[in-house]
C-alpha cells in the first residue's frame, strides 16, 4: 500500500505541472518490476575498448541499466503523456543497444553508432521500423534514419531533445491524426524533423494507439545510463487572443514620438494580428493592443517576425526594446506571466520601401506548444533564400570567420579560421592566430550562407554536432603553464607561418613559438576521431615547454593513456609511453605533457 500511495501522489503533479525535472534519487518515477537490472547510481563508466562493459558507483542522480541473461526487463514510467517535449543525457556502453519509446509505442533508437558513416533506421537517433508477422515471417517497413550520425563515442555523456505530438482521436475513438516526431536534436544538431508515424514501431507495449501513454526504455539488450530528465507536458490549450484593436498612422516616422501624439488615420478591431490593416506597404506606423488569456502561470516564450522598427510590452513591462529588423529576421524573448488576462501592445513603424511588410507573433507557454497569433497572409512577405551549403566529398578547406558557440551562446569570433572538411564527415576549425583547434564536428561540412548570401558577414557555420574545444595556445613554457588565455602568451613570440597542402589536400600548419619551429598535423584515425602530431624543431633547451592537451572544468584519468574531459564530454588519448599530468589553475584543470621533439595525442568524441 505504501508504494501505491507514493505512485498516486506522483501521477497528479506530473500530469498537471507543465515542466518538471525528474529527480533520480529513487525509482518512484518508474513502475516497479520483478527484475533489478535498472538501478539508481551516482556515476557510471563505460570501457570504450570492451563490448557491453559498464560499471556504476554508489549515489544518486543516474539511472543505469546493467542487464544479465536472467535479469533484464524494459522500464515504464508511472505517468502517461500525450504531446510532450522530453530531454535527457544518455551514455551507451560499447556495442550496446537500447531505445526510448514515446507513449510506449514509438521508438527512438539508442545505439553505439560511433563511427558509422551512413546511419540507418537502427542507428542512434533513428526512428525504428514498424513490424508485423505474416505466416510466421517478420516484415519490417517504414522507419526513418537520422539526417546524420551525431553519435559520440561510448562512455561519453550525450544529449537528446525530443519534441513529440501524440495521435489525435475524435469522440468515437477514431484516429483523426497520426503521431508525429516534430523534432529530435542529438548533441545539439537536428537529426529528425516533422516525421509522421503511421503506427507503433517494433516492440511497443501495444499495437493499439491511444491518446496518452508512458515512456518506456528498452532494457533487455545492453547497458545504458541516463540523467537530467526534463519533461514538458504540452497537451494544454494555447493562450487565447481577444480584444485586439489597432491604430494606423501614415507618414515617414523616424521615432515613435513622431506619431504617438497624432490622431490615428485608421482604427479598428481584429481577430488575429496582421500588418495589412494599413492601406500602404511603407511609411506607416501601427499600434496593436490586445489581451492574452494565460491558462497556466509560468515562463512564456515569444517569437516575433516584423519588418521595420518595433517594440513590445506585455503586462505593462517591456518585452522587447525598440529595434530595426529585416523581414526574415526573428526576435525572441521570454517572460514569466500569471494565469488570467494579460494585456500586450506592439508598436511598429516602417520606412524602408525596399523591405516587404510582415508581422508575425508566436507564443509557447509552459503547457502548450508554439502557437501563431497572426493571420496567414500577414506572414506572406518574401520567401527565405535557399541556404548556401559547402560539402566535403573530399578534403576541403575554406578560410572564413568562424563563430565558436557553446551551450547555445557565442563564445568568440575567430577571424583567422581555417575550416578543414573531410569525406569521413569529421571536420575541424583551426585558429591561425594561436595554433589551436577551436572546434570539431561530425556530419556535414559548412553552411556558408552568412558568408556568401547578399553582402554577408564573412562567417561560416558548422553543419553538424559540434564540440567546442579550448581555443588557447597549446604550447606553454614551464613558467607559464598555469596561464590561461585565448590569445598567444606575450613572451611566447608566437608567429603563424601558414600551412602547406600534401597531395591529398590535407594541411600541415606551421608556426614559431618560444623560438621553436612547429609542424602541426591533424589527421583522421579509423574514420572515427582525430590524431594530432606536433613536430618540434630547433627547440631551445634553456626554455623547456609543456604541451597543454586539454583545458576543462574537470579532467580524470581512465586508463594509462586515456583521460576524460569535462564530465565525460570527450576523451584525450596520449601516445604509448607518454607521461601526462593533471594540474589545476584557478577554475581550470589542464592536461599537460612535456615537449621534446614530438607530441602526439588523439581527441575522441
Amino acid at each position: 500500500m505504501k508504494r501505491l500511495i507514493v505512485t498516486l501522489a506522483l501521477i497528479i503533479p506530473l500530469l498537471t505541472q507543465a515542466q518538471q525535472k525528474i529527480p533520480l534519487d529513487d525509482m518512484s518515477f518508474w513502475k516497479p518490476s520483478e527484475k533489478t537490472n535498472w538501478q539508481i547510481a551516482g556515476d557510471v563508466t563505460a570501457d570504450i575498448t570492451q563490448h557491453d562493459a559498464m560499471t556504476k558507483t554508489a549515489g544518486k542522480g543516474v539511472l543505469v541499466n546493467i542487464p544479465v541473461e536472467k535479469n533484464k526487463a524494459n522500464l515504464q514510467s508511472v505517468a502517461e503523456y500525450g504531446d510532450v517535449d522530453v530531454s535527457f543525457d544518455f551514455m551507451m556502453a560499447a556495442h550496446s543497444n537500447s531505445g526510448f519509446y514515446l507513449m510506449g509505442r514509438y521508438e527512438v533508437q539508442l545505439l553505439d553508432s560511433w563511427g558509422v558513416k551512413n546511419p540507418g533506421t537502427g542507428d542512434c537517433g533513428g526512428i525504428y521500423k514498424r513490424r508485423r508477422y505474416e505466416n510466421g515471417k517478420e516484415i519490417l517497413w517504414e522507419g526513418h534514419a537520422p539526417r546524420l550520425n551525431a553519435c559520440l563515442a561510448p562512455g561519453l555523456w550525450q544529449h537528446i531533445d525530443i519534441s513529440f505530438q501524440a495521435p489525435k482521436f475524435d469522440a468515437a475513438g477514431k484516429k483523426t491524426q497520426n503521431a508525429k516526431m516534430l523534432s529530435i536534436k542529438m548533441n545539439g544538431y537536428l537529426i529528425q524533423e516533422n516525421v509522421e508515424l503511421t503506427g507503433p514501431t517494433g516492440g511497443p507495449i501495444s499495437n493499439e494507439e491511444a491518446a496518452t501513454g508512458p515512456f518506456m526504455i528498452q532494457g533487455d539488450h545492453g547497458p545504458v545510463a541516463f540523467k537530467n530528465f526534463v519533461i514538458s507536458n504540452l497537451s494544454g490549450k494555447p493562450a487565447e487572443l481577444s480584444n485586439v484593436s489597432y491604430k494606423v498612422f501614415y507618414g515617414k516616422f523616424k521615432e515613435p514620438k513622431d506619431f504617438l501624439s497624432k490622431k490615428p488615420d485608421a482604427t479598428g478591431a481584429l481577430e488575429k494580428l496582421t500588418w495589412d490593416v494599413s492601406k500602404e506597404e511603407n511609411n506607416f506606423a501601427q499600434i496593436f493592443n490586445g489581451t492574452l488569456k494565460i491558462p497556466v502561470a509560468g515562463k512564456h516564450d515569444f517569437t516575433f517576425q516584423i519588418g521595420g522598427k518595433y517594440y513590445v510590452t506585455v503586462g505593462g513591462k517591456e518585452l522587447l526594446p525598440d529595434a530595426w529588423t529585416f523581414s526574415r529576421d526573428q526576435r525572441t524573448a521570454s517572460m514569466e506571466l500569471p494565469a488570467g488576462d494579460v494585456p500586450f501592445e506592439i508598436t511598429v513603424y516602417k520606412t524602408d520601401g525596399w523591405m516587404p511588410p510582415i508581422l508575425g507573433m508566436n507564443i509557447q507557454g509552459p503547457n502548450f506548444r508554439s502557437y501563431p497569433y497572426n493571420s496567414l497572409g500577414s506572414m506572406l512577405a518574401t520567401a527565405p533564400n535557399d541556404p548556401i551549403f559547402l560539402d566535403a566529398k573530399e578534403p576541403t578547406i575554406l578560410r572564413s570567420f568562424s563563430d565558436v558557440v557553446k551551450d547555445g551562446k557565442k563564445q568568440k569570433r575567430i577571424t583567422h579560421a581555417v575550416n578543414v572538411g573531410n569525406q569521413d564527415k569529421l571536420h575541424y576549425t583551426y585558429d591561425l592566430s594561436n595554433g589551436a583547434i577551436a572546434q570539431i564536428w561530425k556530419g556535414d561540412f559548412l553552411d556558408t550562407s552568412p558568408m556568401w548570401d547578399n553582402r554577408g558577414d564573412g562567417s561560416s557555420r558548422p553543419r553538424g554536432a559540434v564540440l567546442a574545444l579550448t581555443n588557447a595556445q597549446i604550447f606553454v613554457s614551464n613558467d607559464a603553464k598555469g596561464t590561461f588565455s585565448e590569445t598567444p602568451i606575450e613572451n611566447s613570440n608566437y608567429r603563424a607561418l601558414g600551412y602547406d597542402l600534401n597531395t591529398d589536400n590535407l594541411p600541415t600548419f606551421r608556426y614559431k613559438i618560444y623560438g621553436s619551429d612547429v609542424e602541426d598535423q591533424i589527421r583522421i584515425t579509423e574514420g572515427k576521431y582525430f590524431t594530432r602530431t606536433l613536430n618540434v624543431k630547433n627547440a631551445d633547451a634553456t626554455k623547456p615547454m609543456m604541451c597543454r592537451l586539454a583545458v576543462g572544468s574537470s579532467i580524470s584519468k581512465l586508463t594509462d593513456d586515456t583521460y576524460e574531459v569535462d564530465g565525460k564530454s570527450y576523451y584525450i588519448k596520449v601516445a604509448t609511453g607518454t607521461v601526462a599530468t593533471i594540474e589545476k589553475s584557478g577554475e581550470n584543470t589542464m592536461l599537460l605533457v612535456p615537449v621534446k621533439d614530438k607530441v602526439e595525442y588523439s581527441v575522441l568524441w
